[in-house]
């Protein structure tokens, strides 16, 4: 039985990456690099059909960009920086739906939460503390208070977790190559 958990995200560039870690680090381990979660943790019950429904969904999509306008908050449990994007939603829809035979059933998903999309800076259970959330805060709103921050999407990254023990890990890149006539800026 397949006990390797996988999840999608999209990867900000290098220049906002590093910007992430370094308002980041003084703070704590997020455990995980910068990104926006398209689909949290799962264990497919057929991984090589699952990483093809994704590939599929992603070649109806071109490029598009993502802004990262704000800071946000989940409670006091998630410190984040929100994400607009008109395609993304579409996007997240379009593997949701795709992947969907491929995972066991989860009787949470039934509850149709809204898909908030957002780059974490820190959650508590990661230890993060409630100053280092708001040290981040200011750090985060001075990164983005100046020219918009804004990024080119190009492609989706399928992360594993091999060990229940490690870490999420970077498993493959896949390219959104939709039609560049739909290309929104």
């Amino acid at each position: 039985m397949n006990t390797i958990k996988y999840f999608i995200g999209i990867v900000p560039p290098e220049e906002i990456y590093q910007k992430v870690q370094d308002i980041q680090k003084p703070y704590g381990d997020n455990r995980l690099e910068p990104h926006i979660t398209i689909r949290p943790p799962v264990t497919p019950t057929d991984p090589a059909a699952w990483t093809h429904a994704v590939e599929g969904a992603c070649q109806s999509f071109a490029p598009f960009t993502i802004a990262l306008p704000t800071t946000g908050k989940f409670g006091n449990r998630v410190l984040f920086i929100d994400v607009q994007s008109s395609p993304l939603p579409g996007l997240y829809e379009a593997i949701t739906k795709s992947i969907r035979p491929f995972e066991p059933v989860d009787p949470r998903q039934q509850q149709n939460q809204p898909y908030t999309p957002h780059l974490t800076l820190g959650r508590a259970w990661c230890g993060f503390t409630p100053a280092g959330f708001a040290a981040m805060k200011n750090l985060a709103e001075d990164f983005l208070s100046g020219d918009p921050v804004a990024f080119e999407v190009n492609f989706v990254r399928i992360y594993h977790k091999p060990s229940h023990h490690g870490r999420y890990m970077r498993w493959i890149d896949i390219p959104l190559v939709g039609p560049q006539s739909d290309r929104i800026r």
